[in-house]
C-alpha cells in the first residue's frame, strides 16, 4: 500500500481509498476603499478561507474504499480538527504535515447499483480548511 495523503487517521493510498483530483485556492482580501477625487485604493485587510477539495472516483464493490470513505465522514461529524499529511515519491516517501485542517463538507454521488443495492460507483468530494495559527505561529504549509 503506497500512502498518498491523510487526514487524521484516514489514509488515501492508491487502492483501496484513493483520490485523482485535488484543488487548492488561496485568497489574500484587498478591498476597496474609496478615495475622495481619485481611484479607489486598496488595503490588505487579511487572508481567506484558502479550501482544498479533495475529489475521487470510488468502486466500492469492486476495489473496496466504501468504509474508509464513511469512517472519514463519522470524523467529520466528530466536529474534530485533524492532521493533513502528504507523502511524495520525490521526498523518499517521507511524509510532509501540511497542517492542522477541518472537514467542511463531504459530498458523495453513488451511481451503477448491482443487483445487491449496492452502488458499484461512488464519486466524492471532501473540503477541508487549515483551522489558522497556534500560538500566533504559522502551522505547516497554511501558515
Amino acid at each position: 500500500m503506497t500512502p498518498l495523503l491523510s487526514l487524521g487517521d484516514h489514509v488515501f493510498e492508491i487502492e483501496p481509498f484513493n483520490f485523482q483530483r485535488l484543488v487548492t485556492e488561496t485568497t489574500v482580501k484587498w478591498p476597496a476603499i474609496a478615495r475622495f477625487g481619485g481611484r479607489p485604493g486598496r488595503q490588505h485587510t487579511g487572508f481567506g478561507e484558502d479550501p482544498i477539495t479533495i475529489s475521487g472516483l470510488l468502486y466500492p464493490e469492486e476495489l473496496g474504499g466504501g468504509p474508509e470513505f464513511e469512517a472519514l465522514r463519522e470524523t467529520q461529524r466528530a466536529a474534530r480538527p485533524v492532521i493533513m499529511m502528504g507523502w511524495a515519491a520525490s521526498t523518499g516517501m517521507a511524509a510532509r504535515i501540511l497542517g492542522r485542517v477541518v472537514i467542511l463538507s463531504v459530498k458523495d454521488t453513488k451511481n451503477r447499483f448491482g443487483p445487491s443495492g449496492m452502488a458499484r460507483r461512488m464519486s466524492f468530494d471532501i473540503e477541508v480548511a487549515p483551522i489558522g495559527n497556534e500560538n500566533g505561529k504559522p502551522v505547516g504549509l497554511f501558515g
